[in-house]
């Protein structure tokens, strides 16, 4: 009996990954993505995403991560492709509660991973680069890093097409059938049939199904990069996380590729249309954020601004990932609901949805879809009570 025939619709970080473990698996599988994998457009563009197990204690996210880093680091070798860079990462808490360290504590050790409070001053000491008056707790995790983004998903996808996995370029503008996906109808009119079919489309998902709307949005993080001191590029320094009041969660990592020192945020606050609205710097989030690094770290005073990107979330209402049959459709999977944080889980998602299909494994039923109908929407993914 031949393999089903499988189509994944988007060639990010979750589809890229589900389009290969299927492929590998044995089955027919063909990829499509309108602008190409990992492009600028998509939530999984741009040279870098962090890669941590502090998940405040969500053992969904913690399990899957581990997962992941697993994974990441046998392809790693199997492709003989460096994608992975380790650098540790310094948690700070600027006068918050510390919880979402402390309390990622008991399962990063049940699964062999380090996480340990620091003292302010041994922070100090070791990195005198951070002004570190107003941190209250710090926690330094040591395997943690980053992940080349981009140009991981045009990997996976270039290992896609070595197994003989096809890859179209394509915008699917339609869904047909009625409870039974039918086909999809792509923009130049081209009907797409398979089996079983795979959405994870990211910013577009509400485009194929509307009924989404409301339950999934797409807001703009904006991405800085600064011309980089003496001491602070990626070998002076850890990736930075910093939790402030009321709410603000800030990041970064230091120069790498000889790119700038990067900083980001994550507030969901401003939408965002991924084929049409401007990816132009926003000048009051640019002085935010600039005085905010200046203070964070004082030898960045009068630098540059040598370059910004805008990073496209598709958040969930809550936050947190969707993992369900598509909506209406029995023969469908829905991915979607990354929220910033997903890109990292990107080859356990795929090793999961393969685990589905080809013998019916559930998805955690945290990720359900249904839960959504009666959530309120939420900043972002990082309060613990």
């Amino acid at each position: 009996m031949s393999k089903k025939r499988i189509i994944v619709i988007g060639a990010g970080a979750w589809g890229g990954w589900s389009a290969y473990m299927l492929q590998k698996a044995g089955y027919k599988v063909t990829l499509v993505d309108q602008y190409g994998p990992g492009n600028e457009r998509s939530g999984s563009g741009g040279r870098t995403r962090i890669i941590r197990l502090a998940y405040g204690g969500n053992p969904d996210y913690t399990r899957m991560t581990h997962r992941s880093f697993q994974l990441w680091e046998e392809h790693e070798r199997l492709w003989n492709e460096k994608l992975y860079h380790e650098t540790g990462a310094i948690w700070l808490f600027n006068n918050v509660s510390d919880a979402y360290a402390s309390l990622s504590k008991p399962m990063m050790d049940e699964l062999g991973y380090p996480l340990e409070e620091m003292e302010i001053d041994k922070v100090r000491s070791k990195y005198p680069q951070f002004f570190l008056d107003d941190i209250t707790k710090a926690y330094w995790e040591p395997k943690c890093g980053y992940l080349e983004a981009a140009r991981s998903c045009e990997v996976v996808v270039d290992q896609f097409q070595k197994l003989g996995g096809v890859f179209l370029k394509a915008r699917i503008t339609k869904v047909e059938g009625n409870g039974y996906i039918d086909s999809l109808i792509t923009e130049s009119g081209e009907k797409l049939k398979a089996d079983q079919y795979v959405f994870a489309c990211g910013p577009w998902i509400t485009n194929l199904f509307p009924g989404l709307e409301g339950l999934i949005y797409t807001s703009r993080q904006e991405v800085y990069y600064y011309k980089a001191p003496e001491k602070h590029l990626a070998q002076d320094l850890p990736i930075w996380l910093e939790f402030s009041p009321p709410d603000y969660m800030r990041y970064g990592i230091p120069d790498h590729f000889n790119s700038g020192f990067k900083v980001a945020y994550d507030e969901r606050d401003e939408s965002l249309d991924p084929d049409r609205d401007d990816r132009e710097v926003t000048p009051d989030k640019l002085k935010e954020i600039t005085d905010a690094i200046v203070h964070r770290f004082p030898a960045l005073n009068g630098t540059e601004m040598i370059e910004h990107k805008v990073c496209v979330y598709e958040n969930s209402k809550d936050g947190e990932f969707i993992m369900d049959q598509t909506p209406g459709f029995s023969n469908g999977i829905l991915l979607g609901g990354s929220s910033g944080h997903g890109f990292k889980m990107g080859p356990a998602i795929g090793e999961m949805v393969k685990d589905k299909i080809a013998s019916g494994i559930g998805f955690p039923g945290a990720f359900k879809l249904e839960r959504l109908y009666t959530q309120e929407r939420v900043r972002n993914q990082y309060k613990v009570d």
